[in-house]
């Protein structure tokens, strides 16, 4: 049997156990529910909406053996008889790349029941939010040492410029999706709890959360080189004979996936202050509230990389690499964790009895879900914040 097959299978088992763990809170809670009377507010909402969030929590980079020759180049080197002339790096660092993650965009919606005459609220509630980032950069610089002159047993002596061309090609494709489902029972705690203008509803339930990362990047960089000379100055001033160039290339590739799923019983606060208004005409309003979670699940990840670096001393690169040096890593882990996670909202809508819009900004914190380490296990806090918007509305009564 598949991995995949095995991670479906999970999955369907911690669903429907969600579904079977609400099915039994919704119908123990409405046979508590009193006989219906006559009420204005609307007995079902439906809401739909967008966010646009930040993602938090960053990998453990993969370092190129050849980085700080990309970004720094080789040590200065003073002018003497035997070097005159090097190039330096000055590209950018491959981990720059590795940190690129765009904003997560996604959407979501929630249905909500409360029974005419009853202070029970019965709701589920679903997010789902993706992000793919993708970078490429090629850079070359043209190095040209001072002119000189070279030995070569055929034709002697003769005059030579060194030239040579530094390279970095980097590239990297981030994608990160996640889906939150939540049911939740709630008390409406009536009005008046903060003040004659606010209400509160207080809900416990299940929430699951699934995470998904994956992050394909290579590079490949020669970026700097170092001519030098052997010999002394003829009567021009200039290098007699023997001009070598020194340099070095990488490649480097790096593939990594990381997944959370976990689901556990959930707690949730939301509150309403009325501003300016009431409801008949249009009311002014802050929403606020907080959130928090337990959630028991499994860490997955897969991670593979390789480095090899060779060295040449001629410019023409005569004779081929005269040393090679490589690196890997592969690592596949997969265990049971405990993730908390707490949140928070705040928001400002307009509302009607039985309509509303609502625009705000949200956050909400997995701690230690994802493993995000390279060659050892690094549980990271994951995080997404920023603003939303909702529109919903009211129907029945």
């Amino acid at each position: 049997m598949s991995e995949l097959t095995i991670q479906n299978k999970q999955t369907n088992i911690r669903l429907g156990l969600l579904a079977t763990t609400s099915a039994i809170a919704l119908a123990a809670c409405v046979a508590s529910v009193p006989e219906a009377v006559a009420a204005d507010r609307p007995t079902v909402w439906i809401e739909g909406g967008w966010h646009l969030d930040s993602v938090t929590g960053s990998n453990d980079l993969l370092v190129p053996p050849l980085d700080q020759l990309t970004t720094v180049g080789y040590p200065t080197v003073p002018t003497s008889p035997k070097f005159y002339g090097q190039g330096s790096g000055g590209f950018p660092s491959f981990t720059d790349m590795e940190k690129s993650l765009g904003r997560s965009g996604g959407a979501e919606g929630s249905v909500s029941f409360q029974p005419n005459g009853s202070d029970w609220v019965f709701g589920i509630s679903a997010r789902y939010g993706r992000t793919h980032s993708r970078r490429r950069l090629d850079e070359r610089q043209d190095i040209t040492g001072e002119p000189g002159h070279r030995f070569n047993q055929q034709f002697g002596s003769y005059a030579f410029t060194p030239h040579y061309t530094n390279y970095v090609i980097q590239a990297n494709d981030n994608t990160e999706a996640h889906t939150i489902l939540d049911f939740q029972v709630g008390k409406d705690v009536g009005l008046g709890l903060f003040g004659s203008r606010t209400e509160a509803v207080i809900s416990f339930g299940a929430r699951y959360a699934q995470m998904n990362m994956t992050s394909k990047g290579h590079s490949y960089a020669q970026p700097a080189v170092r001519f030098y000379g052997h010999g002394g100055i003829n009567g021009i001033g200039k290098y007699s004979y023997n001009i070598f160039g020194y340099h070095e290339k990488s490649t480097t590739l790096l593939q990594r996936y990381s997944n959370f799923q976990g689901i556990g019983p959930s707690f949730s606060w939301n509150n309403t202050t009325g501003l300016l208004g009431d409801l008949a005409d249009g009311q002014l309003a802050l929403d606020w509230g907080a959130n928090a979670a337990v959630l028991f699940g499994r860490q997955k990840v897969k991670v593979n990389h390789n480095s090899q670096v060779l060295m040449f001393n001629t410019v023409i690169n005569v004779g081929g690499a005269y040393k090679t040096e490589s690196g890997s890593g592969h690592r596949t882990q997969s265990r049971r964790v405990t993730a908390p996670n707490l949140g928070g909202f705040a928001a400002l809508s307009y509302r009607f009895t039985n309509a509303k819009l609502s625009m705000g900004y949200r956050a909400d914190f997995f701690f230690g879900a994802m493993d995000r380490g390279l060659d050892t296990s690094h549980s990271v806090t994951t995080g997404y914040h920023g603003p939303f918007a909702t529109i919903s509305i009211g129907l029945g009564g």
